[in-house]
């Protein structure tokens, strides 16, 4: 088991490309768009290579080619990795090698399921090729083909025929295990995203063990995790124990136990699962220059990693990753693909990172370093992930508590006048839609409905600002000189939802000793084995006089709080206390202890590093449109934006390079420089240039032998030719920023604010 960890974050050197399709080419198709068609413009465009650690999973095709069965079975391990990009890329691979392998199609077509086109279109070409296709292989096509037919018919409909084809593959072969895996995945999937539910989660669960007991290493641990963790988590913890090792080279296979874990409130164990599966996306995004949020789940395996940090009060790594989860480069995507202005951050790791990040600080009273980041790309409000209203709450709290009064209420006065507009804009709302339905000549009833509906349109923002303005006025009398306890009390019971601990602490401040002790002891029923709520109990029943109790609560905490981070505001405040129980003062939590039902783990830093780092850029020489020699590490004197065009035959690369040269000026003074590599020759780049000295304001160089291209990946190895390509070089070589495809990069404005962010933060 060892010898697999340790080889699974090597990746062998990209494979050399040609055109891989035997089938007619369409006429003239656009500058970096496939050759055979739309559905091959998106998705993977570079080759794949073998990777140890994909599943131990086969399942025999037709083809001769010995090298694509083995991608086509990697692809296979893929999918039930639910690595769908890294999957498609692997079976276009055995389309490379074997153009009239029916299932490679297949295969692309299950690495698209959700995408109709997509899909239907890959199961097309699996149809055209059945004729090379043994009988097993056709009733694996035919129910794709069949799911993919008709994609408006009845959703519930499509799913249920097609579970009933693998049902009949079953049924025809009961020795093919991917039959009984596939059959196993498509129960789960139809439960939770086709509506038809599981009729017995056991009888299930008997299917994913007859894979198991021919073969214990299968990845459809990940499946019974699937089947179980809402319903009974506990009863998967063997395949949590096994998901990992049976594919380790999947980043989601070391995820999905931290399902089972966190449920079962192990958070130790979820949080090592899921710091794991990063590891390993980091590895591959390193080694393979992705941009982060391209891989699926990435987002959101970091934020639950970081919320099960917290829970065992490991707070210093959930800073750290959650800091590096804001330093990676973002997607470019919009709410209006005409209007990069409309940045749309759901599902980002950015905003997940921005979110973690505060509440982090904020839950562990770490009030310096909150308001040191509170006006940095950190965490300065933006009205989508960190909102000006909660901006306003969270630093007016540190302020307050950090003994800045003055100006804690500068927020409070902020909230308190945004609350003020909108009720004013709520009254006027009202007034104007009575005046509407009189003027209607509505009845009485009819004006009433019209303004309760006026009404509730503010009603969610206007009871968020209320409930903000009174957490922050509880801490502002509280903080009082003298504090104002009576207007606290007043207060508490208006607030928002806010945590029980939290709240427990404040009634106890405001000398409500009762209140606080029963608030404590529901945070922790509520929240059993996380480190927080159980170390403000503690503190609460001591404070309250309930010494012995305190100290039994602390027993608990020595426990849950063995992975915890000493020199916590909270935790320093315990060490005191800790002394009078008789504990050393600087160490009183127990030692950590490795459950036993855990199963083999590797060496955390065998599978990848803590943190992502940008990858290293190739230097490179080039001609200009003069035949002065260019070098790229000469001009990284500051940071360089590289754009790669395809020379002047292609219009939309002329349109991107017209779109950049206007804004070169900002770019210039943000201090970037803007670099253009063409497939032209230098002739051919004179003729771009046309006889103006210099119609564009950069520099533009010729790569018509594409080597520079290649190194870039800015390159279709499955058709051998050259892709659109921007990136984002530093000063220390390194690409903070990068975009490859089938059309040029046009988002010049939101690109130039993004680069300024990354480079504000230094190296990562």
């Amino acid at each position: 088991m060892k010898a697999i960890f340790q080889v699974i974050t090597f990746f062998g050197p990209l494979l050399a490309g040609t055109a891989i399709f035997a089938e007619e080419e369409p006429a003239d198709p656009k500058e970096g768009h496939s050759y055979h068609g739309h559905i091959f413009n998106t998705g993977p465009r570079q080759a794949a290579v073998l990777i140890p650690g994909t599943g131990d999973v086969h399942l025999k095709i037709s083809t001769k080619s010995e090298e694509a069965q083995k991608f086509f079975d990697q692809g296979l391990g893929q999918l039930h990795g639910y690595w769908d990009f890294e999957a498609e890329r692997s079976f276009r691979q055995a389309a490379m090698l074997d153009p009239e392998c029916a299932m490679a199609y297949w295969g692309m077509a299950h690495a698209n399921f959700k995408n109709n086109t997509r899909g239907k279109g890959f199961a097309d070409e699996a149809a055209k090729r059945r004729e090379h296709a043994g009988e097993q292989e056709k009733m694996w096509i035919d129910g794709l083909t069949a799911y993919f037919k008709d994609v408006k018919a009845d959703q519930k409909k499509r799913r249920r025929d097609y579970l009933r084809s693998i049902e009949k593959i079953v049924a025809k072969y009961p020795d093919e295990l991917e039959a009984k895996a596939f059959l196993m995945r498509f129960l789960y999937d139809n439960h939770k995203n086709g509506g038809l539910p599981i009729a017995s989660h056991y009888t299930a669960d008997l299917l994913a063990k007859q894979v198991l007991e021919k073969n214990p290493h299968h990845p459809v641990h990940h499946y019974r995790i699937h089947l179980w963790d809402r319903e009974g988590p506990s009863k998967a913890i063997d395949s949590a124990a096994a998901c990992g090792p049976a594919a380790p080279g999947i980043a989601h296979m070391w995820h999905m136990p931290g399902h089972i874990y966190s449920y079962t409130k192990r958070y130790a164990d979820g949080a090592w699962q899921q710091e794991a599966s990063a590891r390993v996306d980091h590895a591959h995004m390193i080694r393979y220059w992705l941009i982060p949020d391209q891989i699926s789940n990435f987002d959101h395996n970091n934020e639950w990693c970081i919320r099960n940090l917290n829970y065992i009060g490991r707070v210093a790594d959930a800073i750290d990753l959650s800091k590096n989860m804001i330093e990676l480069p973002r997607l470019a995507k919009f709410r209006d693909v005409k209007d990069d202005s409309t940045y749309r951050s759901d599902g980002s790791s950015w905003k997940y990172g921005r979110q973690r990040l505060r509440d982090t600080l904020f839950q562990y009273e770490m009030w310096g370093k909150l308001l040191n980041l509170a006006g940095t790309h950190y965490l300065e409000p933006d009205n989508d992930s960190l909102k000006q209203t909660d901006h306003d709450k969270f630093i007016g709290i540190a302020k307050f508590e950090s003994g800045d009064s003055a100006g804690a209420q500068a927020h409070l006065s902020s909230l308190e006048k945004q609350l003020g507009e909108e009720q004013e804009k709520q009254d006027k709302a009202v007034a104007n839609a009575a005046e509407k339905a009189r003027s209607a000549k509505k009845s009485d009833k009819d004006i009433e409905n019209a303004k309760k509906s006026a009404e509730r349109n503010f009603s969610k923002k206007i009871g968020e600002l209320e409930a903000a303005v009174n957490e922050l006025s509880v801490y502002a009398a509280l903080n009082s000189t003298p504090p104002d306890a009576k207007k606290a009390l007043q207060l508490l019971p208006k607030l928002g939802r806010i945590d029980k601990a939290r709240r427990a602490s404040l009634y106890q401040r405001a000398g409500n000793n009762d209140e606080a002790v029963k608030l404590a002891g529901e945070a922790v029923s509520s929240a059993t084995n996380q480190v927080l709520p159980l170390a403000r109990q503690v503190e609460i029943l001591h404070q309250a006089g309930k010494s012995e109790d305190a100290k039994t609560a602390f027993e608990s905490l020595r426990k849950v709080a063995a992975h915890a981070d000493a020199n916590i505001p909270i935790f320093q405040r315990l060490s005191s206390l800790a002394e009078g129980w008789g504990y050393p003062k600087s160490d009183w939590k127990e030692a950590p202890v490795m459950a036993a039902d855990l199963g083999e783990r590797p060496d955390l830093d065998s599978l990848g590093p803590f943190r992502w780092s940008p990858p290293a850029a190739p230097d490179f020489t080039l001609p200009d449109s003069k035949g002065s020699v260019v070098k790229l590490s000469d001009r990284l004197k500051k940071p360089t934006l590289v754009i790669f065009f395809l020379g002047k035959g292609c219009v939309h690369c002329m349109e991107q390079l017209n779109k950049f040269a206007p804004v070169q000026e900002k770019y210039a003074a943000a201090g970037i420089n803007i670099l253009a590599v063409s497939t032209d020759s230098v002739e051919g780049l004179r003729e771009t240039l046309g006889t103006a000295d210099e119609p564009f304001p950069f520099e533009m160089l010729s790569d018509p032998e594409l080597a520079i291209f290649k190194k870039y990946r800015a390159y279709d190895d499955f058709e051998a030719m050259p892709l659109h390509g921007t990136f984002l070089i530093d000063t220390e070589g390194s690409i903070r920023w990068q975009d490859i495809g089938f059309e040029p990069f046009n988002h010049p404005d939101w690109l130039l604010e993004e680069s300024v962010r990354l480079l504000s933060f230094g190296d990562s």
